[in-house]
This record gives structure tokens, sequence and C-alpha cells, in this order.
């Protein structure tokens, strides 16, 4: 004997459920009188059935939320303010560039920390076996400051122990040291050393060097960055090294990089 083909037990997750757990998620839980800012299933599942009087097991809330497309994932930081004088800004930065001089070399500036301690970033590990990366007993640093050449992708860094006015000066002394028979643009943001004193003191003594400021709260604007973090996620993620061996490390991968690999590091070459 056996059984007829039956529908099973009526699904719980009806479309007015659906749409409940959409409009849900859709709002902060502060806004609706909870004190807590991040939805969890378990905190779902309350109050789902709190207000729709519907109880559903976690392993369906889950498995309900995926075939929404809801996955649970870390979010990412977002500028609120912005700088009132961005579009005028950026106007002007592409205006100075497309008249200059075929004598004058546009580069774009930005400088970045290295430290002991490694960013930790997504890698392959057994299943169960999340891997420890060893904490390093000081945290010590130096600074790269880094300048790429907006149409050829040349690229000339310098290490300093700190990022200040003095560190910024004497950067900008051994790269005009360095390309000594051409006039320059920088480009950079307003970090504030590159705005201080005895910078722009610096800066109106010597001629054959201008710059030109970034918006502020625009970090995204600077090609640089995204240098920076492929370098980072190449030679210091996940492994504890050595300021030498962070050095070497940083020198080896611009030697085996060409100025076409930097150019389409930084987005501004196919």
């Amino acid at each position: 004997m056996y059984d007829k083909p039956r529908k099973g037990r009526p699904r719980k997750t009806t479309k007015s459920v659906s749409n409940f757990l959409e409009k849900t998620l859709s709002q902060n839980p502060t806004s609706y009188g909870i004190n807590c800012t991040i939805w969890t299933v378990a905190l779902l599942q309350t109050y789902l059935h709190q207000k729709e009087f519907v109880h559903l097991f976690r392993n369906t809330l889950r498995e309900t939320l995926h075939s929404f497309g809801f996955r649970w994932r870390r979010p990412r930081w977002a500028a609120v303010r912005q700088d009132p004088h961005k579009a005028q800004m950026m106007k002007k930065i592409a205006s100075v560039v497309l008249k200059k001089r075929a004598a004058t070399r546009v580069w774009l500036q930005d400088e970045t920390r290295f430290r002991t301690l490694p960013p930790l970033r997504q890698m392959w590990m057994q299943k169960g076996q999340q891997i420890r990366i060893p904490i390093p007993k000081a945290n010590e640093k130096f600074y790269s400051y880094g300048v790429l050449n907006l149409e050829d992708g040349d690229w000339f860094d310098a290490f300093f122990e700190r990022a200040n006015s003095e560190s910024t000066i004497a950067f900008l002394k051994a790269f005009l040291n360095t390309y000594p028979n051409e006039r320059h643009i920088f480009i950079w943001d307003q970090a504030r050393y590159h705005l201080s004193k005895k910078v722009e003191e610096w800066l109106f003594l010597e001629s054959r060097l201008s710059v030109l400021l970034l918006p502020k709260y625009a970090a995204e604007l600077n090609p640089v960055e995204s240098i920076w973090r492929i370098v980072k996620q190449r030679i210091a993620a996940n492994l504890t090294r050595t300021l030498d061996a962070l050095k070497v490390a940083y020198r080896t991968f611009f030697s085996e990089n060409s100025t076409s690999d930097l150019l389409r590091f930084a987005g501004l070459a196919l």
C-alpha cells in the first residue's frame, strides 16, 4: 500500500510573508523601535512571529532570504560629507592638464602606510580550520610617498618614517633632483601636511613644480589609491613580515611591473 501523491504542508513563506520580510529588511531595526542596529536571522524570526504570527525555522528563514538575493556580507564605508567645490576643482584640473605645455609632465601623488601588522584579506583555507595570522610584538611602520605620471606610467617613490611637512618637502626635493630638466604638475589630496605653511612656502620658491588639489573626502578620485591597494594585497596581506622584508617585497613589486601595468592598476589604461 502506497500513499497517493500529496501537495504536502502549505508553505509558510507566502507572498504576504515575503513582502513583509523585504519591507522589513529595507529599514534599520531602530526604525521599528528595536534597540539593535543589524537584522540577524534570530531577530528577524522573532519580529516576524510578533507582527505576522508566523513562525519560520531559522534555516528556512535563511534560505528564504537567500532566495530573495540577500547575502550576509560586510558593508563598506561611504563618505557622507562631500566637498561643495568638487565639480569646480575637477573641472580646473581637467582644464590645466589639457592646456599644459608639451614639456610639462603631470603626476598623481599619494602616500600610504605599511605596517608589520598585516592587513587581513580573504584567502583559501580548509573548511573548519580558520588560519591564524601571528600578531607582531611591535607594530612598526613606514610611509611610502609615490607619484605616477599620468601619461606614460613613470613611477617615483621614497620611504619615510612619518608623513608630515618635513617628509613631504624631502620627497619633493628628491623628485626634482631625479627629474631636473622639466616642469611638473602634481595632483594631490588635501592632507594637512600638503597644505602646511612649510610646504606652501617651499613650493612658492620652486618654479619648476606646481600643484593642483583634489576635492576633500574623495580619495577614490586619486588613481594611486588603487595601486596601493594592489601592492598591499600582493606583498603584505596575511603575512607578518619585518619592515626590511616589506621594503624588499615593495621594491620587487615595482621592478616586476611595467609602466603599462601601473597605468592598468590605476585604471588609466586597459
